[in-house]
């Protein structure tokens, strides 16, 4: 498991011009939290919202859920970004220790993937969601 200095240049190559794609689309982006917040918790997440801001933790397999999976009539382009995906999931899922997805909000979706790392520090990506 890499330390924070370690992970971040890959974290950041891994989100470079990288957009999620949803009803608009938003670009991943790393996240970084305070050192006291490990580990990563609802509670230090939803300081800046509003109360009753809903929140959901979901897997990491049913955040990326088909936006990993080559179709036969992509394109060169569709199956570079699905590549990307794969290659974020991947180094998220082998880097970080207790690694959670949270979407937080309705209709604008934030969304946090985050972990720690072998410093104890705790980061990922965050992007956006539109759903309406």
């Amino acid at each position: 498991m890499p330390t924070i200095q370690d992970l971040l240049p890959e974290l950041e190559a891994a989100c470079d011009q990288l957009l999620w794609r949803s009803e608009a689309d938003y670009p991943f982006e790393v996240a970084i939290l305070p050192s006291d917040q490990q580990p990563p918790s609802v509670d230090g997440l939803l300081g800046s919202y509003p109360d009753n801001t809903p929140v959901a933790i979901v897997s990491l397999d049913d955040f990326f859920g088909q936006s990993t999976v080559e179709r036969s009539w992509f394109d060169s382009r569709e199956l570079t970004l699905v590549e990307r995906y794969r290659n974020l999931r991947d180094l998220l899922e082998t880097t970080l220790e207790n690694l959670q997805v949270y979407r937080i909000g309705t209709v604008e979706v934030d969304v946090y993937l985050l972990g720690q790392t072998e410093d104890d520090q705790v980061i990922g990506v965050k992007t956006k969601i539109v759903e309406t």
